[in-house]
């Protein structure tokens, strides 16, 4: 008993003393994983401090030389050459009348008039005239067979003249007669109004079964496809434009340039204004549409500039970046015109100068930068950033 006593002993002595191996093992093991790793992390460390952040990746434009002028933006609406009121040149029932909406051609018919009674008139002025006419060839043919008669027929001097006079009397009825058929004609011709341009029918003055007098409007047409803006310039600030000069125009989501057609020299007395009209071809614009005009308020000079997206903006500075070396180098700079999508700075910016455009707003100044230069210089065009 006291044999197995100590067995047992020495088995619990072994299996601790094992134990122990294990544990030492274990956290010697787990002391060199964690001194290995230190020694790589700061070793990475150590690596990156030596190379620096990867340069940046942007995409740049050149800058270059223009010729700019300030623009005032102005207020225009899109207006029709022709836009009338369509009245009736007779009177009459009124039968038909054109749709709103109705695409009418030039002499087309927009309304249509109770012809009757015009009708009438005119076969009574056409039987008046036979008979008138009739009357004058009766008395033309016997003053002739008198006027040959060497004796006269006894007839004295004063009834001679009284016969010419008859031929004369007849001649001017007839020619009364025919102009008085020729207005019933041309009456007979307005029972149905025709249009005197082509267009749209945008509204009904007048309904079928109304009855219209002379100048009773009727409906009004506007011609869709000859437009023109109309804008009211402030007299301060007109500077001299010639006709023809192209303007920029915007509306409707459509940015376009069209020519100036004609400034009314007369102002308002009231708003201090003149009226200006610029000529639109297939543009697209609707009548009534508004739009706004950008017109020159100076003179154009020579000016450097650059992409708007080459700005960075901040609370208290404006400023772009100009790569020289393959680094980025801040700039300060002051902003003056602006046309299309170039605006003019004013600072250290020589024309050529590559501008990073995209990618700018988390650049350093000093920061090392990859790009495509894939952009061409004195111009606006874009490269593509890596």
């Amino acid at each position: 008993m006291f044999e197995q006593e100590k067995v047992m002993q020495g088995i619990q002595s072994r299996s601790k003393l094992i134990s122990t191996v294990v544990g030492l093992v274990t956290l010697a093991i787990a002391l060199l994983i964690y001194q290995f790793g230190w020694f790589s992390e700061q070793s990475n460390a150590d690596a990156a401090a030596r190379s620096g952040p990867p340069p940046a990746a942007v995409a740049i434009a050149y800058s270059r030389t223009m010729t700019m002028a300030p623009h005032t933006v102005l207020p225009g609406t899109v207006v029709s050459t022709r836009d009338a009121v369509i009245a009736a040149e007779t009177s009459g029932k009124v039968l038909r009348v054109a749709f709103v909406g109705d695409v009418i051609e030039l002499g087309d018919s927009i309304a249509e008039l109770d012809s009757k009674n015009a009708q009438q008139l005119v076969d009574q002025r056409r039987a008046e005239l036979q008979r008138l006419q009739s009357l004058y060839t009766y008395h033309s043919n016997y003053f002739k067979r008198i006027n040959i008669e060497e004796s006269k027929l006894g007839i004295p001097e004063i009834g001679i003249a009284q016969l010419k006079s008859n031929v004369e009397t007849a001649k001017a009825d007839v020619a009364r007669a025919t102009s008085a058929l020729a207005s019933a004609n041309t009456d007979l011709q307005r029972a149905s109004i025709s249009a005197p341009f082509a267009g749209s029918v945008v509204s009904q003055s007048i309904q079928p079964g109304e009855f219209a007098q002379i100048g009773s409007p009727i409906a009004r047409l506007v011609d869709t496809k000859n437009l023109e803006i109309s804008a009211r310039v402030p007299a301060a600030l007109l500077q001299p434009i010639e006709p023809g000069t192209l303007l920029n125009v915007t509306g409707m989501g459509k940015t376009l340039q069209a020519p100036m057609r004609a400034l009314v020299p007369v102002g308002d007395s009231v708003s201090r204004t003149m009226e200006l009209r610029i000529s639109l071809q297939d543009s697209g614009l609707l009548v009534g549409s508004p739009v706004r005009v950008s017109l020159p308020s100076a003179m154009p000079k020579e000016v450097v500039a650059v992409p708007r997206d080459a700005i960075v903006l901040r609370a208290d500075s404006q400023y772009i970046f100009v790569i020289k070396d393959g680094k980025a180098e801040r700039q300060e700079v002051e902003l003056g015109y602006a046309q299309g999508d170039m605006i003019e700075v004013i600072g250290n910016v020589a024309p050529d100068a590559v501008v990073v455009i995209r990618g700018g707003e988390r650049l350093r100044d000093g920061q090392d930068v990859a790009y495509h230069d894939n952009a061409e210089s004195g111009s606006s065009t874009v490269s593509n950033a890596f």
